[in-house]
């Protein structure tokens, strides 16, 4: 068995516990909050919150709220940046956490 430590607490956590503990957090999801979740296919897929609201449909601020909760539950987490083509301006790149 695989042990990992908890961020928040430097606690030692089994893997089965981790296992456990995103189990109940993913049942817990909104409709909106799983609608965002599903737009990760895997922990390579990296995307900005505008590249959500375009695959959702999802107003951007209803797709920024979601995404908050989202990356304070750990369900997501911040993976880089890129250039918005547009404007120029720096977009967070978000996915899957990467174990």
């Amino acid at each position: 068995m695989t042990d990992f430590f908890s961020a928040r607490t430097g606690h030692r956590v089994s893997e089965t516990q981790q296992d456990s503990f995103h189990s109940i957090s993913v049942a817990k999801l909104s409709a909106t909050q799983q609608m965002v979740m599903d737009c990760f296919d895997t922990t390579e897929t990296l995307l900005t919150r505008e590249d959500i609201s375009a695959r959702t449909n999802l107003k951007l601020s209803s797709v920024c709220g979601r995404v908050r909760a989202l990356l304070d539950a750990g369900l997501l987490v911040k993976r880089g940046t890129r250039k918005c083509t547009a404007t120029g301006k720096s977009q967070e790149l978000l996915g899957l956490p990467v174990a």
